[in-house]
């Protein structure tokens, strides 16, 4: 029999029509081995209503309706405990997937079977439209790399291996409440390897009920309790300067100067030397093109960095190309 996978999503007064096409996108899959495990965290009664219609209708539904409201967080570590699938899958109750996203998903797991946590391609759509996550394939080393700054994974697209968190014990921390998966990747980083796929293989939607847009401020706090544990993790306690100058090379402010934004940079490469938490090439190489793209918002590139300014050219042209075959595919799979 194919690889079982356990599907998770939480669910929390979702627009009803976006939670149609989220359920959907999920029972329409081309791997047809899951159990959808679907956590009503204290929906209203229309939501209760349509959840409990859906799994009359698919016994791969396991609808459990949580007691009283307890969040998201602690609502995926229910569902983590009673997952019996050789995998995890996240799904979000406004977002899609599309058909062939678990059946693409296990096929990287077998061609790289070294691999514990993978990501895929993702696009938003609703209000704008934009390519969230990279538009090449990205190893293990490269996000390592990024974890010094965001996630690098988009959450709702991601597969793990369920031996994995067993081995380790890995669960969501259930002290945070807002940007979960942040803090989750980078804690399964010192245990595992992760990936993204250079496959759209979710859609990612943009509206006013979103987490991310109503909590803002406790996901920069999570954020910056990610980042200065990464950094302790190679021996680094950046003072009020030197986080500014961080927060600068990760692109969220422009406060900092170059000159601090330099010697960050190469503490942070010197730092990374000295203990090889990172690949040392690969994390001087991501350091440099932040640094150098700090230098080029301000105006003061050197000779240097212009290869960087080329790569992010090439990158925009990807990007538009990228955007405008997802544009077509996002059409063809919601007709």
């Amino acid at each position: 029999m194919s690889k079982m996978i356990s599907v998770i999503m939480s669910v929390y007064n979702e627009v009803p029509e976006y939670l149609d096409v989220a359920i959907d996108s999920i029972l329409n899959q081309t791997h047809k081995n899951f159990e959808f495990i679907i956590l009503n965290d204290g929906s209203n009664d229309e939501i209760v209503e349509k959840l409990e219609l859906a799994a009359k209708k698919d016994n791969r539904i396991v609808l459990i309706h949580n007691e009283e409201q307890i969040g998201l967080t602690k609502s995926l570590n229910k569902g983590l405990s009673v997952a019996k699938g050789d995998f995890i899958a996240r799904m979000d109750s406004d977002d899609f997937s599309v058909p062939t996203r678990f059946e693409r998903q296990l096929a990287y797991f077998e061609d790289n079977t070294d691999v514990d946590i993978i990501g895929s391609g993702v696009v938003s759509f609703g209000s704008k439209s934009i390519y969230m996550s990279p538009c090449v394939e990205t190893k293990n080393d490269e996000l390592r790399a990024e974890l010094f700054f965001t996630s690098g994974l988009c959450h709702p697209s991601v597969m793990i291996k369920k031996a994995f968190l067993d081995k380790y014990g890995l669960t969501y921390d259930g002290n945070v409440k807002k940007g979960q998966d942040y803090d989750m990747w980078e804690r399964c980083s010192e245990f595992g390897k992760l990936a993204v796929m250079n496959e759209v293989l979710l859609f990612y939607r943009i509206h006013d009920k979103q987490i991310t847009s109503q909590f803002k401020l406790e996901q920069v706090t999570t954020a910056e309790m990610v980042m200065k544990r990464r950094l302790a993790r190679i021996g680094l306690t950046p003072n009020e300067t030197e986080y500014e100058a961080h927060l600068t090379i990760k692109g969220v402010s422009n406060s900092a100067s170059v000159g601090a934004v330099e010697a960050w940079g190469k503490k942070l490469i010197d730092a990374n030397n000295k203990v090889g938490l990172v690949d040392k090439k690969v994390f001087k190489e991501n350091i440099s093109k932040r640094v150098a793209l700090v230098r080029l918002r301000n105006k003061k590139f050197k000779l240097g960095d212009v290869k960087y300014l080329i790569e992010q050219f090439k990158l925009k042209s990807t990007l538009k190309t990228k955007l405008q075959e997802a544009s077509i595919l996002l059409n063809e799979v919601m007709k």
